[in-house]
């Protein structure tokens, strides 16, 4: 599959000192597509990936479903490959702060 780069939008969270959480919303992937997080762009460093959590809607803004997105880390790039259906995706990531 192609590198999804289209109409995603990125919001950045800082729970507390140290950690920052990005939250990734896609209104469209469907299953294959890879979304690139550049991390230092969002105030995460080059090897300060620690989890993902991610979520899709299977009915328009109804019903969600946990997803369980395949990660890369390459320098300081995450790749999130999506791994369920259809819909809009929504991935919370944290990671140690730059």
């Amino acid at each position: 599959m192609a590198t999804f780069t289209t109409s995603n939008t990125f919001v950045e969270l800082e729970p507390n000192a140290g950690y920052k959480e990005i939250v990734v919303t896609s209104p469209t992937a469907i299953s294959g597509d890879i979304i690139e997080v550049t991390l230092v762009n969002h105030g995460i460093s080059k090897t300060g990936f620690l989890t993902i959590n991610g979520y899709v809607q299977t009915t328009t803004a109804s019903v969600v479903a946990t997803e369980a997105p395949t990660t890369t880390v390459s320098a300081g790039v995450l790749s999130i490959t999506s791994s369920t259906g259809t819909g809009k995706k929504i991935y919370r990531i944290l990671g140690k702060s730059n």
